[in-house]
């Protein structure tokens, strides 16, 4: 229902563009149509630009597009995301942030974890996983940037974990 005043307005700006093409042709004759001519134009463009602006924005808070721009931001973010976050981004109402992140937490995209006094969505699969090295014999652990292929303590051959 939010969409039909937008579209209303795309649809009234097709008779001002052409009431304001006719004028624009006929003060080719009469010089003082063209102020007319002008203020027909005007009053189109305002229309069409406000109504495809709100087509728009309504495009981008739809619930399909606010979960995948959902996912997007808290990759950005290094895999978690809050209301507070999502609200900010996107300017949309605290009830339409916490509802998408609801639906991302049902559909087990994310989970919810309560930290401190707030709650944080972590999204599964966007958390940055670490490397180490490690010796399978005597469990030293080393980061991947040294250079060393065996255990400096017991010479076992180094393998890369991921964590």
């Amino acid at each position: 229902m939010k969409k039909l005043p937008a579209i209303l307005a795309v649809i009234a700006s097709i008779p001002f563009f052409t009431l304001g093409i006719l004028f624009l042709i006929a003060a080719l004759n009469q010089p003082s149509r063209i102020l007319v001519a002008l203020v027909l134009l005007a009053v189109g463009a305002f229309l069409l630009v406000a109504g495809l602006r709100r087509l728009r924005r309504l495009a981008d808070i739809s619930p399909e597009a606010l979960q995948t721009n959902a996912v997007e931001l808290a990759r950005r973010l290094g895999g978690e995301l809050t209301v507070a976050q999502l609200r900010a981004e996107y300017r949309i109402s605290n009830e339409l942030a916490s509802d998408t992140l609801e639906e991302l937490v049902a559909k087990g995209t994310a989970t919810r974890e309560q930290r401190e006094d707030r709650v944080v969505y972590v999204v599964s699969g966007l958390a940055p996983s670490l490397s180490e090295k490690v010796c399978p014999y005597c469990g030293t652990e080393l980061p991947v940037r040294t250079a060393l292929r065996k255990c400096p303590n017991c010479g076992g051959q180094l393998e890369i974990r991921k964590s």
